[in-house]
């Protein structure tokens, strides 16, 4: 009787922790898909899943819901492919450019906030191909784009925007672009990615004169804020378009997007954050690091790097928490954890002590952190061999090894997904 009762408590037991990991890879997956940077979990040693062709460059693969959107060329012109997350199946095919012979290469991008997985539209970005009139006079610059469903590859809008190109990303279904326009004003504007409806715009009063000053504008956003350097420095909110701060090209200020906000930076050493409505918040040593991972698990610590330090601030009030004398970068804060990275060699410190959690000496690639939260996937290589080690998140421990092919050249999380990139396509790799 006793055996049966110890049994039954067991089983009771099991059944238990069984559904506490359900639910907390449950949680780990929606964190993922959620945070640009992470990987769903990875349970094991990873193997490659399946391989598809795909140009090289910024913004050729892109995970859509659970289709992956690869960009790809051959002697008809340049196409996007669809393929099952899972298995690899392919899905669709549609052209995007046709082949023009003796015409420049016009890349083809479909962009999304580091490299973070969308929903079910696909919203790519590519350059005029053949010359767009108006009022009689030929113009020739400017940016086309197109909006297609992940699942059936169905085009579902196009539409073109004209002027020199300064940068676009995408925010939600829409596109935020930016150009200079033909009278030298920088334009900004959040567009449907599907109609190119604006939602609203921005215009510069200043303009610039010179070919040099409008190849040397940008346009840098995160989910939240975008920084323009046109012919005037402006920090827009992109949920309204709301001016936080605009200013002449003439001051040498450092701007960036940060958070909610944005942070300042003079070459005298005075730095400052702004929060989302613009208003000033406490001084700063430098300006923050540009992450490339930021799992919300510290919010009130600001880590920044002078070069021969890592110090972290409390959010609030500027004040110093800890510093350490490296010239590491700080690339990732996931679980209160920060990685940071000299080339390829990966340590982990405790953001809100700093003290030293591990690190790992080997010589390895200069990849971007990979994580699912909980453990780190850390590479060395020796003689040609890559190995992929998977170590804990706070205590370095070793999970698994594993060597990767050897046309596996570069790894990144890309929707989530642990993506491998050859000399002439990707790899998805899993458990």
């Amino acid at each position: 009787m006793l055996w049966s009762v110890v049994a039954l408590v067991v089983v009771a037991l099991v059944a238990v922790l069984v559904a506490v990991d359900a639910a907390r890879r449950d949680r780990a997956y929606q964190q993922a898909v959620t945070v640009p940077g992470l990987l769903t979990p990875v349970d094991g040693p990873v193997h490659v899943r399946w391989r598809a062709p795909a140009k090289p460059g910024p913004g050729t693969v892109l995970v859509a819901d659970d289709t992956v959107v690869v960009v790809t060329q051959d002697s008809q012109g340049r196409h996007l492919t669809g393929y099952e997350a899972g298995s690899g199946a392919q899905r669709w095919t549609a052209r995007v450019t046709p082949a023009q012979a003796g015409a420049q290469d016009v890349p083809v991008q479909c962009p999304s906030w580091r490299e973070g997985r969308v929903d079910s539209l696909v919203v790519c970005v590519t350059g005029l191909i053949e010359p767009v009139y108006v009022d009689g006079e030929e113009v020739t610059a400017g940016l086309r784009i197109l909006a297609f469903d992940a699942v059936t590859g169905q085009e579902l809008g196009a539409w073109t925007r004209l002027g020199t190109l300064t940068g676009f990303g995408r925010v939600g279904d829409d596109v935020v672009v930016a150009v200079t326009e033909p009278d030298g004003q920088t334009a900004v504007e959040r567009r449907d990615g599907r109609t190119g409806d604006v939602r609203w715009s921005y215009r510069s009063h200043e303009r610039l004169a010179s070919a040099l000053a409008i190849e040397r504008t940008t346009m840098e956003l995160t989910d939240r804020v975008a920084v323009v350097r046109g012919a005037q420095i402006a920090v827009l909110r992109l949920a309204d378009g709301s001016v936080l701060h605009d200013e002449g090209r003439g001051r040498a200020l450092a701007l960036l997007p940060y958070r909610d906000g944005y942070a300042a930076w003079t070459p005298a050493g005075s730095g400052r954050l702004y929060d989302g409505a613009g208003d000033e918040g406490p001084a700063i040593p430098a300006v923050p690091s540009r992450l490339d991972i930021d799992d919300d698990s510290a919010p009130d610590v600001v880590v920044v790097s002078t070069g021969l330090a890592i110090r972290a601030l409390e959010a609030a009030t500027g004040e110093e928490l800890w510093s350490l004398g490296l010239r590491a970068t700080p690339r990732a804060v996931v679980g209160t954890t920060l990685l940071a990275s000299d080339g390829g060699r990966y340590a982990a410190y405790d953001v809100r002590t700093g003290a030293p959690l591990w690190s790992d000496a080997s010589d390895a690639p200069d990849w971007p952190p990979l994580t699912d939260g909980s453990l780190v996937l850390t590479a060395a290589q020796d003689d040609g061999v890559t190995t992929l080690t998977a170590r804990g998140l706070r205590d370095g421990a070793q999970r698994w090894q594993v060597d990767l092919p050897r046309q596996v050249t570069q790894l990144a999380a890309v929707g989530g997904l642990l993506v491998g990139r050859t000399a002439d396509g990707i790899v998805v790799l899993g458990a």
